[in-house]
This record gives C-alpha cells, structure tokens and sequence, in this order.
C-alpha cells in the first residue's frame, strides 16, 4: 500500500510537470520544459529537489535559492496523486486473484487505469491554472476510457444499455448546458471530459453521483471565492476529477446504490 501511495504521489508530480510543458510548448517556449525548474528563478532542480511531497515540505515550500513560494498546484497534484494510489491500491489489492490469467488481465486494467488517471490529472491542473482543457489531450482520454469500457463489457461488469444511460446523464447535461449557455455555463472541454468519465464508470447511478458530488465540491469553493469578485470565473474541470476519483476508488462499496 506505502509503494502505491508513493507510486500515486509521483504520477501527481508528473501530471503537474506535463501541465506546464504542454503550456510551454502552446506559448513557443521551446526552451523552457525540458527539465523541471524554479518558476521565479529558472533554477534547475537537483534530484533531491523534486521528490513528491517530502521536497516541498523539507523546503517548506520555497525554492532554496530565490525562497519564492512554489505554486500550491504542485503540492495539491502531489497530494491528491497520493490519495488516488492508496485508493485505487486497496480498490485493485484487496480484489486481486493471483491465478496466473486474472493476474495479467488485473496488471493490464490498473496500467490502463493509471494513464487514464495520469491524463485526467493533467487535463485538471491545466484547467486549473489557466481555464481551459487540452483537446487532443480529452479525446485521448476518451479513447483510452472507451477500451477500459470494452474491457469492463468483456468482463460482464458492464452493460451497454448502462453505459449508455451513463453517458447521457453526465456528458449529455453538460453538453445541453454547455449548448445553451454559449460556453458561459460550462466549458466545451467539460462534456468530453465528462464522456470519459461516464465511459468509465459505466452505471447511470454513479453517473448520477459523480454530477452531484463535483457539484457540492464546486460550489464549496466557488461560492466563497466569487465573494467580493464578482464576474470570476471558475474551472470546473478539476472537481470532476476529484470527485472521480473518489466514485471510482469507491465503486464497490457504493454497490448498495444500484
């Protein structure tokens, strides 16, 4: 479980890293990117610099040459990153059979979960910090949710009929939502980030959960944050994320729900 948590924490870091090089490369910062760096001083980090969580605390969260602050996404990618490993360990562990076939095709969907989640992350710092969503990055991600649908339909786990009622409740609200309010409600990369979030868990009643907790979540922090600021706006991607990834490290135990 520690080697999972850890495993969590890193793939948050990386997630972050990518965030910035994907916005480096939108702007033409070719030479910015290549290795992960201060933001204030452009310093280059050595190795004992960058590992997840323990760096960030030892240092306190400053750079060690210009003692700026570093950026509170890097530590919250590290963070969540970390809760999502331990989630998805005891999720994948405690089920795990070890007979050879089952084996294999458990280590194949929790790689398959990993980049999934891995891609979700970075789509929510990017959306977090500069308000919008990477597009090839969604329909990537899409794509890889699809194939853990097939895999789920193969297994018998899922119904198409299901999935079907999934993607209607939450990628269908948002994008009627989306379709009516001209972007000013929701974002066009919400919907497709929804699609492959109701691609992947694959029932109309954890569809339902996820719409209801990423809105509690949201507003949870868009109500205190629009106090004084009026017109502000607030990415939504990142709630979706988070409350994915406590529905889908938690599916089993909402079993009661269907």
């Amino acid at each position: 479980m520690v080697f999972c948590v850890m495993v969590g924490a890193a793939l948050g870091s990386f997630a972050c890293c990518q965030a910035w090089r994907i916005r480096y490369k939108a702007e033409g910062k070719k030479e910015l990117g290549k290795r992960s760096v201060c933001l204030s001083c452009g310093k280059k980090l050595k190795w004992y610099e960058n590992i997840p969580i323990v760096s960030w605390a030892a240092q306190r969260g400053k750079c060690r040459r210009c003692g700026k602050k570093i950026g509170g996404a890097e530590i919250i990618s590290e963070v969540l990153g970390a809760v999502f490993g331990g989630l998805v360990g005891m999720k994948y562990l405690s089920a795990l059979s070890f007979s050879s076939a089952d084996l294999w095709l458990a280590t194949g969907e929790i790689l398959l979960v990993v980049v999934i989640f891995t891609t979700m992350g970075i789509i929510a710092i990017y959306d977090g910090k500069w308000g919008e969503m990477p597009t090839k990055l969604l329909w990537a991600t899409v794509g890889l949710s699809a194939v853990f649908m097939g895999v789920k339909i193969f297994e018998g786990e899922f119904k198409i009929i299901e999935v079907v009622e999934a993607v209607a409740i939450l990628a269908g609200i948002y994008y009627i939502l989306y379709k009516i309010s001209k972007e000013k409600w929701v974002g066009g990369g919400d919907w497709i980030l929804c699609l492959s979030i109701a691609l992947i868990l694959g029932k109309p009643i954890l569809a339902l959960v996820e719409l209801s907790l990423s809105n509690v979540l949201g507003l949870m922090i868009m109500v205190p944050a629009r106090r004084g600021r009026k017109g502000r706006e607030i990415p939504f991607g990142p709630f979706l994320v988070v409350a994915f990834i406590v529905i889908f490290s938690t599916s089993s135990f909402l079993s009661f729900l269907e």
